[in-house]
């Protein structure tokens, strides 16, 4: 029994036994580590996605709430992973939320934390829906575009020749209100304070799918006083309905459950059809009367 004692501590007190045996658990440590590290990022992590597609300014309930499970490297630190984190919120000015897609923070609000409280205060008819759109001094002809006034939204566009487009989107839009980008109304008692970041104003439910589509492309919009004449230059002039065309032609389509369902009429699809066939019957007559009427504005 002694010797095998001696015969041990000769082992352990030998210099490169010892050092093997460090050696050895260093490396065991690293894998350990390693592997920890690879199972946590890889591990599915259960975390709140949208149930459907959500509009802007949408009071998350928590029917539009559901749950998928995902790796955890593909959650950055801005995406929200807890049910209050999300419950109750809303979304933000111009934010839609896909369907399966996460939440991320900078998405949601408070209720107060809304541009200037722009659920109460952006008041628009029934069957219309409220939009911001980005605005500045410039676009704003110098803070001359007031809340009560009209206004007409040109775009400028390039077809697939390379050739400008330009032509009258939208017209006689009624501005609801100017903000300032702290969501200030800067009209505030009459008074100018701040610098135009976003004009509101109301449109139809297919007018508002279109124009977020238009700033998703990152359109030129152009702002201008109704019935106003704008240069032209060497721009081919083209008609409401051909950028309308452009802007679906260049994007997915929206669902329509983006849109709330107390805005969409019960009559939409008999609608359309009548529409349809109305501007079809009025495009061909235009079109014998005059072979270039693409082309006018």
């Amino acid at each position: 029994m002694n010797n095998f004692v001696i015969g041990l501590k000769r082992f352990f007190t030998n210099k490169n036994v010892v050092t093997i045996i460090v050696v050895l658990l260093i490396l065991v440590l690293l894998y350990w580590g390693y592997s920890s590290s690879i199972k946590k990022q890889t591990n599915p992590v259960s975390v709140p996605v949208a149930a459907q597609n959500i509009g802007q300014l949408t009071q998350i309930t928590s029917d539009l709430i559901t749950y998928k499970k995902l790796p955890s490297a593909m959650l950055n630190e801005n995406v929200i992973r807890n049910f209050n984190g999300v419950f109750g919120k809303y979304t933000n000015v111009n934010v839609t939320i896909p369907k399966d897609s996460v939440f991320y923070s900078e998405w949601l609000v408070k209720k107060e934390e809304t541009p200037g409280n722009w659920i109460e205060e952006l008041n628009h008819e029934e069957g219309e829906l409220g939009y911001y759109m980005n605005a500045n001094i410039t676009s704003t002809l110098g803070n001359n575009v007031l809340p009560g006034t009209y206004i007409d939204i040109y775009m400028k566009a390039k077809d697939e020749s390379g050739t400008v487009m330009f032509g009258k989107l939208l017209k006689n839009v009624k501005v609801l209100v100017v903000h300032d980008s702290n969501g200030n109304n800067i009209f505030n008692d009459g008074n100018n304070i701040g610098t135009p970041s976003k004009i509101g104003f109301a449109v139809n439910p297919d007018m508002y799918i279109l124009l977020h589509k238009a700033e998703y492309l990152d359109l030129n919009l152009i702002i201008a006083p109704r019935g106003s004449e704008i240069p032209t230059e060497d721009y081919i002039i083209v008609t409401s309905s051909t950028l309308r065309d452009y802007i679906d032609a260049k994007t997915i389509t929206v669902e329509e459950d983006i849109i709330p369902e107390d805005v969409q009429p019960e009559t939409k699809d008999e609608n359309n059809k009548e529409q349809n066939n109305t501007k079809n019957a009025s495009s061909n007559n235009e079109a014998k009367a005059n072979p270039t009427n693409n082309l006018v504005g």
